[in-house]
């Protein structure tokens, strides 16, 4: 069975109402409105991963009224120091084009160690997507997000130093973080394939994924 990513399975195993917020999820694939209702429940509370799995549902739904709804149960998610609740917060403001709040949002994440999110936010410096560019911030993001082995980076910072008349010691370094990145790549995917190490901002693991923390 595939494990979760690191970060999704930690906030699992720190979750006080893990074993309650497991069964509102399973309930939920079979009553919907049952399942729905237990978890705003536990959200009520303080469970920061229950107001992720709301959150994220309402801001999908489509629905004006329901994505406020969600946006406010994200918001207290990453309050309350959810990563993903945050990370699934700036992935909304970008929905939405409020680039500012995404930012914010990124920069927290970047605050908090998280590399997919240092990733992210290089691709929206260098693709000018915030309202401006800015490739030294580009770089050094995604720097630190190699040192914390997030191999995806390695491309774009490889792809980055070939665009760029940044010296030609620049253009050596893009060579070799492409070598490195295919090992790295390959090694991951066989031992870890949902690591976070790959994953990119806006990949989510799925609502049921919860059921791969038995297998730890």
């Amino acid at each position: 069975m595939t494990r979760m990513g690191e970060n999704i399975h930690r906030e699992w195993d720190k979750e006080p109402l893990a074993d309650e917020l497991w069964e509102a999820l399973q309930n939920r694939k079979q009553d919907w409105d049952s399942g729905s209702a237990r978890l705003t429940y536990l959200a009520d509370r303080g469970s920061a991963l229950a107001m992720m799995y709301l959150g994220h549902d309402y801001v999908s739904s489509g629905d004006r009224e329901e994505a406020m709804l969600g946006e406010d149960w994200l918001i207290k998610s990453a309050n309350a120091g959810s990563i993903e609740g945050r990370l699934r917060l700036s992935h909304y403001y970008e929905r939405q084009k409020s680039w500012g709040k995404a930012l914010a949002e990124l920069r927290a994440l970047t605050g908090q160690g998280y590399s997919p999110a240092m990733y992210h936010l290089a691709r929206l410096l260098y693709g000018g997507e915030l309202g401006y560019k800015s490739v030294p911030e580009a770089v050094l993001h995604l720097r630190t997000a190699i040192t914390a082995g997030h191999v995806p980076s390695m491309g774009l910072l490889s792809q980055i130093y070939r665009k760029e008349k940044l010296g030609f010691t620049r253009k050596i370094v893009s060579h070799w973080l492409c070598l490195r990145k295919i090992p790295a790549f390959v090694r991951c995917l066989r031992i870890y394939p949902n690591s976070d190490r790959l994953r990119p901002h806006g990949r989510y693991p799925a609502l049921d994924q919860a059921r791969n923390r038995q297998t730890h």
